[in-house]
Order: C-alpha cells, then sequence, then structure tokens
C-alpha cells in the first residue's frame, strides 16, 4: 500500500479458499500500525453468507439473509448495538467486493452494476463497473496484459487494473479520494506451492500524526466566487427583477417558495414508499432506465401538480404570464438556497474538520477512519465541479419558471393538456439526471440539463403574452355610434374577473 506521496504506507493480504457452502475470503491490513482484519463467507454463487471485520478495536460481525442485513457492532467496551437493513437483491459486502470483481466477465465495453453493503456504517451504495480500456501495467509481482477499470460510487470514482489472464489478478487499485494505492507484490497459486513475484518483506512505515489533507485553493475560489452567489444570491435577485420590470409582488414569489416546500411533503414519503430513499427496496431493485423513470415521473408529479394545486385554489388573482415567471422563480430560488446552505455548512465543517481531532468527538477507531476519508474526499474534489453546481442551479431556476408558465395556461385556459406537459418534460429532465449519472458521468449531465435549460428559455420567451391593449385591432368603420351605445353600462363581477383573465392570458 502506498500514500498519495507514492512513500510505503503499509501492507494488505488477502486468501481465498474453497468451502463446503462455497468460498471464504479473509484479509489483514497494516496500516501505518494499524491493525485491520476480516472474513467473508459466501455461497457457491459467491453471494455474502455472513462476515466479520475488526477494525481498531471494534468488531463488526453481519448476517445476510434473501431479505435483511443483520449488523451487530461491539465495541472496545463491550457495548453492543445491532441495525438491521433491507438486504439488496445485488448486494455484496463491502470487504469482498474487491477480489470478488475478479470473477466478473470482463472485455471491451463490458459495464455491469451492483449494491455495496458498508457493515462499518450501516449503509449501503449503487457501484457502476465499467471496464475502460486495456494498459500493460507493471507491478512488484510482475508484468501484466490487464483490463483498466473504473468504479463509480455516484460521489466519486476508483481505478483497478485487473490481469486479463486466469486468475484474474487485482495488479493495482487506487482510491481516488485519498490518493492511497495498491500494488500486488506476490501471489501465492495455492498454500505449498511457490509463491510468484517479490518475496521481500515490505518495510511499514512508523505510526504518524493523522495528515492534513491539504486546502483545494481552486476549489475553494470556485466555491465562493461562483457557486454560492449563484445559489444563495443570484435567486433573490431574480424575483427582485421581476418585481421591479413586470410589477409582480413578493408574495407571489414567496407562495412559490411555499409550493416548493409543499410539494417536498408528498414527493419525499412517495420516494421512500417506492423505494427510492432507503435503498436496497423497491423501485431501487429495478433496472436503471424503469428506477429513473419512476423518480422522474414522482417528482413531475408532485411538484407540477402542487403548482397547479395552489394557483387553481388558492391563488385566484394570480394570472398571467408575468405572474408565472415570478411564482416560478420562487419555487426554484427556494430549492437553490436551501443546497446553497448545505453546501456552505459543508464546507465550514470540513474546513475546521482539517485541523480537528477527530477521537475527541467521540469518533474513535473504524467511524474516525470514515470521517477522515470524507474529508479527503471532500477537498480532493475537482474546482468545476464547484462551479458546476452553481450552473445547475441557474438551469433548474429557468425549467421551473417554464413549468409555471405552462401550468398557468393550464389553469387559465382550463386545458389539462398544458399540465400534463409540465409533468413529462420535469420528468424527462429527472430521468436525465438520474440515468445519466450512471451512464453518462457528472459533465455530460449538466451538459444535457444546460440544453434542456435553453429549451426552457425559448419556451418561456415563445409563451409571451402581448398585453390586449397593444393588441387589439382597431375597431372597423361603421355607423356612427347612438347616444344608447354611448351610454355607461354595469359589468357584474362575473364579466370583469372573465375580461380580466383574457386580457392577461388570451
Amino acid at each position: 500500500m502506498l500514500g498519495r506521496d507514492g512513500a510505503l504506507a503499509g501492507s494488505a493480504t488477502w486468501r481465498w479458499r474453497k468451502t463446503s457452502e462455497g468460498w471464504s475470503q479473509s484479509y489483514e491490513l497494516d496500516l501505518s500500525g494499524r491493525q485491520d482484519r476480516g472474513e467473508v463467507i459466501m455461497a457457491a454463487d459467491l453471494l455474502p453468507i455472513n462476515s466479520w471485520r475488526e477494525l481498531s478495536g471494534t468488531r463488526f460481525e453481519t448476517t445476510y439473509s434473501a431479505d435483511s442485513v443483520t449488523i451487530k457492532t461491539t465495541a472496545p467496551d463491550g457495548k453492543v448495538t445491532t441495525r438491521e437493513l433491507k438486504c439488496p437483491a445485488d448486494g455484496v459486502d463491502n470487504d469482498q467486493s474487491l477480489q470478488l470483481q475478479r470473477a466478473l466477465p470482463m472485455a471491451e465495453g463490458y459495464a455491469t452494476r451492483y449494491t455495496d453493503v458498508i457493515p462499518t456504517s450501516g449503509m449501503t451504495a449503487p457501484v457502476k463497473f465499467s471496464v475502460v480500456g486495456t494498459e500493460e501495467v507493471t507491478a512488484p509481482a510482475g508484468t501484466f496484459p490487464a483490463w483498466r477499470v473504473v468504479m463509480d460510487f455516484g460521489s466519486g470514482q476508483h481505478d483497478g487494473w485487473y490481469a486479463q489472464e486466469a486468475p484474474h489478478l487485482m495488479i493495482k487499485y487506487r482510491n481516488r479520494a485519498s490518493g492511497a494505492e495498491f500494488h500486488l507484490r506476490s501471489w501465492q497459486p495455492a498454500t505449498g506451492q511457490a509463491a510468484q513475484g517479490d518475496q521481500a518483506t515490505p518495510v511499514v512505515v512508523a505510526p504518524a500524526a493523522d495528515s492534513v489533507p491539504p486546502l483545494n485553493v481552486p476549489f475553494l475560489i470556485a466555491a465562493v466566487l461562483v457557486q454560492y452567489p449563484l445559489m444563495l444570491i443570484f435567486p433573490v435577485l431574480l424575483g427582485w427583477w421581476i418585481r421591479r420590470r413586470y410589477g409582480v409582488s413578493w408574495g407571489i414569489f414567496g407562495a412559490g417558495a411555499l409550493t416548493f416546500v409543499a410539494s417536498q411533503v408528498a414527493h419525499l414519503p412517495l420516494n421512500w414508499a417506492l423505494g427510492l430513499l432507503g435503498g436496497g427496496r423497491g423501485v431501487a431493485l429495478w433496472s436503471l432506465t424503469l428506477m429513473a423513470l419512476v423518480a422522474g415521473l414522482s417528482a413531475g408529479v408532485c411538484e407540477e401538480g402542487a403548482r397547479w394545486i395552489i394557483l387553481r385554489f388558492f391563488l385566484k388573482r394570480a394570472r398571467g404570464w408575468r405572474e408565472a415567471l415570478q411564482f416560478g422563480a420562487g419555487h426554484g430560488a427556494v430549492e437553490a438556497i436551501i443546497f446553497g446552505a448545505l453546501a456552505l455548512l459543508s464546507l465550514v465543517s470540513m474546513l475546521a474538520a482539517r485541523t480537528l481531532d477527530l477521537a475527541a468527538f467521540g469518533l474513535p477507531g473504524a467511524p474516525a477512519e470514515q470521517a477522515r476519508a470524507a474529508v479527503a474526499a471532500y477537498w480532493a474534489t475537482p474546482w468545476y465541479m464547484s462551479a458546476m453546481a452553481g450552473l445547475e442551479r441557474v438551469f433548474a431556476i429557468t425549467f421551473h419558471i417554464a413549468m409555471a408558465v405552462l401550468v398557468m395556461r393550464a389553469v387559465v385556459r382550463n386545458r389539462i393538456g398544458y399540465l400534463l406537459a409540465a409533468i413529462a418534460a420535469h420528468a424527462a429532465l429527472d430521468f436525465v439526471a438520474v440515468w445519466g449519472a450512471q451512464r453518462l458521468g457528472v459533465i455530460w449531465v449538466e451538459v444535457s440539463v444546460a440544453v434542456i435549460a435553453l429549451a426552457a428559455l425559448w419556451l418561456i420567451i415563445k409563451l409571451k403574452e402581448t398585453p390586449s391593449a397593444e393588441a387589439e385591432p382597431l375597431p372597423a368603420a361603421g355607423p356612427a355610434p347612438t347616444a344608447a351605445d354611448l351610454a355607461p353600462r354595469t359589468l357584474s363581477a362575473e364579466e370583469l374577473a372573465r375580461r380580466a383573465d383574457a386580457s392577461r392570458y388570451e
């Protein structure tokens, strides 16, 4: 094992053996004096049956069944806690995944997905495994023609190199977030057979104080100058501009903001019931395409449905294209501000975590290691990811305004087709986001969202009305008006309301 600086940081050993049940994989890791060891028992199809792991004095014992994953944690002081998760149909134990991948039928263009069950945190993570090319890789164990693969966890990616020839050894592995790497030193086909590769005993570096991840200055600059202004300031400025340019009150802006909050009251429980939240059940176990489609429809129905209900039954005097602009701006603004506040809170906590002793906060052992890895991953984020996060909110607000214009037409013209079009467009956007994150990568998803935002901007302009006073043609020449024609006429309240709606929206 090598650290980010390329210096020897420790050693790791894996052992596989055939059992009556199927297979057993045990491992030992020595990282700067920290001992980590465990074992995973698997069935013949390589799915986990049970596992145990001892890390920094804490023991994790995990049992897998068809329906559940039970994790028993024994702390150094003897305290025992138990946690149960829904077992994903494609779930594998985190400690077996790197070596388990050797059994995949790797080839040019090969890709698959599985769910990583992480006993130390009690969480699951979807993993997309892709073969991205071939390379000749040299390690202490020798030179091997290898498949280069990428493991995409959604929040980050790792790299691996597996020998093309049996037994498909893992030659090299890189954790992009921490910078740590594994390099194959030697391997032994079976007990009693000669080991192949470098047999020199590695020299493990002495335990050292926890290293502080370097401050990612470009990332920080992009966050302060681009991301946070676009998330926290731009939405309010947009509402102010619409107020100043079109005279639409801040009350409509606030109503749009409350509509987003109200939509989530239905959206979040619905996603939980469907299995989109919580993981390892329901729709989450479907194919990526179907899961993304359901996720998109869930968002479209809840958010556009909430827009229609508020405009139809509560904002009866807010009628028109201009009001739709402010209503949609408020809807998108509160979403952007919530995300921006969370991002800013993460930045503050990650700045503090760079220098804090995590053990002093009750995070010894495995939890502390996970926290350090999270800090390292945060500061390893490319600078452009921060800028794209801000631009994404601009795209999203543009889209929300366009959908508000469509829903406003559905209400004013009493045509359900406009509402259905808004739901379909919203579902399509979220489908691209969910499906593209796994198939296209973050950058191409943002490019796709930008294209959709441009289409939304075109729609906003296309549906803009011309005030009736400017649009109405002059009356045709005819007989001179009589006294009766010129007499004042009183209009009913219904007639006044009808004419007001028509002058604004027809």
